[in-house]
C-alpha cells in the first residue's frame, strides 16, 4: 500500500463579494485591458486559516470596459508547516489558485450579460507577494 501525503495548504473556496462591470458602447473585436491587483490577507494561527481578499481592477485601454471584482478565498493550513513554506502557500499559491476563479467569473459574467465574453489571459502573479505580505495582518 502506498503512503499518502495530504496537503499541508488547502482551498477551502472563495466568493465574490463585490462584482462591478461597466460597458460604454458594444465592442466588437479584441480588446487590450490593464489589470490591477489589490491584495490582503489574514492570518489565524488559532484556526491555522488564511484568507485572501484579491481586488481586480480591469479597464481597456480605450475606457469602453471596467470591471471591479472582489473575492474573498479561504485557505486552511497544516499548523507544523515550516515559516518558509507558510510564506510561499500565502504569498505565492493563494493568488494563483483564486485567479483563474476570478478570471472564469468575468468570462461567464459578460457572456451571460449577452456581450461578447471578456477572456482574461493566464498570469503570473508571483510578483504580488511582497505587496500581500505588507498587507496581511496576523491573529495569534
Amino acid at each position: 500500500m502506498e503512503n499518502i501525503t495530504i496537503s499541508s495548504f488547502k482551498f477551502d473556496g472563495f466568493k465574490i463579494t463585490k462584482s462591478y462591470f461597466e460597458m460604454n458602447e458594444i465592442v466588437e473585436g479584441n480588446l487590450t485591458f490593464t489589470i490591477g491587483f489589490a491584495p490582503k490577507g489574514l492570518i489565524n494561527e488559532k484556526t491555522s486559516t488564511f484568507k485572501l481578499e484579491l481586488v481586480v481592477n480591469i479597464e481597456d485601454e480605450d475606457k469602453k470596459f471596467k470591471a471591479n471584482i472582489t473575492a474573498v478565498a479561504s485557505y486552511t493550513y497544516d499548523s507544523n508547516i515550516q515559516a518558509e513554506n507558510l510564506d510561499k502557500f500565502f504569498y505565492i499559491n493563494a493568488p494563483a489558485i483564486l485567479f483563474p476563479y476570478i478570471r472564469a467569473y468575468i468570462s461567464s459574467l459578460t457572456t451571460l450579460s449577452g456581450l461578447n465574453p471578456i477572456t482574461l489571459p493566464t498570469l503570473n502573479l508571483s510578483n504580488l507577494g511582497e505587496e500581500l505580505k505588507k498587507n496581511t495582518v496576523i491573529e495569534k
